[in-house]
């Protein structure tokens, strides 16, 4: 058989297998951002500052169920800006309390505010919430401290904002705070596979390639068969 043929079948079964997923998951459930842009979620801030992990309500008041996805952002300009940190399809009609890591350590969390849907988070955020485990605190916390580091540096401000709170609502000294984030730097070194003074570039340089992925298919599919 014409090898041309046979790639071009193939291109063809994986975009109609594609093209299938995707309604698919359209029927189970639109995304957050979609939900938020067409006016049909209000999110609201449930815990005070310090709060580790933090809880949002999130009420779908549209007519698809809606999904929300770890990394999706959530900003406001009176409170912290926060990253969720659990999968969750909301019914119709429904209100869920989701867990979300705070990424704007400078501001505090005020509970009642209402937080915007601002798109997503790094991978790199990412691989820390979902290596993390939200129901141990201390877990928790160093995945928090982590993702202080990535979204506002390594040297972020550890007496201000959402920092002080955390001290506080933990009763722990700043001395327990240093090890905690020397603890977080460690990890990420380890995960990333960078030494700590490269920590700052991590968040840069791990953000998704899967379109490049696709388009050099692609190319190597025109290159290799003339379509």
């Amino acid at each position: 058989m014409n090898i041309r043929l046979v790639f071009l079948i193939f291109v063809i079964v994986i975009f109609a297998a594609g093209t299938g997923f995707l309604s698919y998951s359209q029927s189970a459930g639109i995304p957050l951002t979609q939900a938020y842009a067409n006016g049909n979620v209000v999110i609201t801030q449930n815990t005070t500052a310090g709060t580790i992990p933090h809880k949002v309500n999130i009420s779908n008041n549209g007519k698809d169920p809606v999904k929300v996805q770890v990394g999706d952002v959530l900003t406001s300009n009176s409170s912290q800006d926060l990253v969720i940190a659990e999968n969750k399809t909301l019914k119709i009609n429904s209100t869920e309390v989701l867990s979300a890591y705070c990424i704007e350590p400078s501001q505090r969390a005020v509970p009642g505010v209402n937080l915007k849907v601002n798109g997503t988070s790094s991978n790199a955020v990412k691989q820390v919430i979902e290596g993390s485990n939200l129901n141990d605190l201390a877990n928790a916390t160093n995945a928090q401290v982590q993702i202080y580091i990535l979204t506002s540096g390594v040297n972020f401000n550890i007496y201000s904002g959402e920092p002080v709170a955390v001290v506080q609502n933990q009763n722990i000294n700043y001395t327990k705070l240093r090890q905690i984030i020397s603890d977080a730097k460690t990890a990420l070194s380890a995960r990333f596979g960078v030494a700590v003074d490269n920590i700052q570039n991590i968040n840069q340089n791990t953000t998704s390639n899967s379109s490049n992925i696709a388009n050099e298919f692609l190319n190597w599919v025109k290159t290799n068969t003339g379509v």
